[in-house]
């Protein structure tokens, strides 16, 4: 528990020091606000195809240790080429190989700790909360850097860090091989396909995870359009990130004595009524305060998303359905809610982005009530399409 505490402070510490920064680093080295875009939304699509393609080479290899290896290295030393290359075309090709490496390391990491946490008896989020420390820690002491010398060194810094990374994972505890060979691609992509349950999860949190990914990336376009003070703005994402911290841990006690679809159940809700409150009162500390409950919807949200997917898949296919999910809920989800929320800010403005938002979250929260945990049948079914 030690080591994967450990990995997840700094795998995430890694991200932190240059996720939030990139528009700013492509736009410090000459692009346009419309190239930064498409290479973002370039980074996004990728994402979508690599992660699933990835989850099954790790299953069809059994050694999600060494994908994992191999993408924490790969995907800095080719982010360091941007600071070598100032042709549109280029960054385009380095981006497609960037996101390919970077975009699997974290659904690859969370089938490895989910499985071992299963089998050592802690949850998941009990891991996960170190590195929403880590991420909220990092991007507040590297705006203050970075402001002060400039984007320039992001992917050098991140390249430091994944070296820690790398090297924690010499000490990772093992997790369980499986004979993979035994079936073919075509089966793995099956057994997600064929799995309805599965399915029917997935389009659930499809639609609270692309409301939540419009959410974020219109809030300052509410700040700007409610006249807020845009000084603030940095203090709302750093309310939601501090509290994401005990609430993951919290999220571990709660999903043990309620249940993890009624705890997804509880985070679309609360996510709802945060943006309800955005809708109806347009209030700059009320929205501060507010975040929180951002916050802590995303905590109880992002730990048991892994664990149910974790409960649908069979021991051959683990690396496969976390990564489907992960392109499809985060990858796609982001993509849609970002495009369709641009739409409905353009047309209507920022605060009825949030009541549509509200009404998405309710519903998923509904949805969520009526889903039924995975037992034996949907684990019988699995293993019976392996053979």
């Amino acid at each position: 528990m030690g080591i994967l505490a450990a990995y997840y402070f700094f795998l995430y510490l890694s991200m932190s020091v240059f996720m939030p920064y990139t528009s700013l680093y492509f736009s410090e080295k000459g692009f346009s606000t419309s190239e930064v875009g498409f290479i973002l939304s370039l980074w996004a699509l990728v994402s979508v195809v690599a992660q699933p393609v990835m989850g099954l080479i790790n299953d069809r290899i059994g050694s999600p240790r060494k994908i994992i290896m191999i993408s924490v290295i790969a995907a800095p030393v080719i982010g360091l080429g941007f600071h070598y290359v100032n042709e549109f075309g280029a960054v385009i090709a380095l981006s497609v190989l960037f996101t390919w490496f970077h975009s699997s390391t974290g659904p690859l990491s969370d089938s490895i700790a989910v499985e071992i946490g299963s089998r050592a008896g802690f949850s998941f989020g009990s891991i996960r909360l170190w590195g929403a420390l880590s991420y909220s820690v990092g991007t507040i002491s590297t705006g203050f850097l970075y402001d002060k010398y400039g984007y320039g060194s992001i992917f050098a810094y991140y390249l430091g860090f994944s070296l820690l990374v790398f090297a924690l994972l010499f000490g990772f505890p093992k997790s369980r091989t499986s004979s993979t060979l035994e079936i073919t691609l075509l089966q793995q992509a099956k057994e997600v396909i064929g799995n309805k349950p599965f399915m029917a999860y997935l389009g659930i949190c499809l639609i609270l995870v692309m409301s939540m990914a419009s959410s974020s990336t219109f809030l300052p376009l509410y700040f700007q359009e409610m006249g807020f003070d845009k000084a603030l703005l940095g203090s709302a994402f750093a309310a939601a990130a501090l509290i994401e911290v005990p609430m993951f841990w919290a999220a571990a006690k709660l999903s043990r004595r309620i249940g993890r679809f009624r705890l997804l159940a509880l985070a679309a809700f609360i996510f709802a009524l945060r943006c309800l409150i955005l809708f109806l009162f347009h209030n700059v500390y009320l929205t501060l305060g507010v975040q929180l409950l951002d916050g802590i919807s995303f905590a109880f949200a992002a730990g048991t998303f892994v664990e149910v997917v974790e409960s649908y898949a069979s021991k051959n296919t683990k690396a496969t359905f976390q990564t489907i999910f992960a392109a499809v809920s985060s990858g796609m989800g982001g993509v849609i809610g970002i495009a369709a929320g641009g739409v409905i800010v353009e047309i209507w403005g920022a605060p009825a982005l949030y009541l549509v938002l509200f009404i998405l979250s309710a519903a998923a929260s509904v949805l969520f009530i009526g889903m039924r945990q995975p037992g034996a049948a949907e684990f019988q079914l699995s293993d019976r399409s392996n053979t």
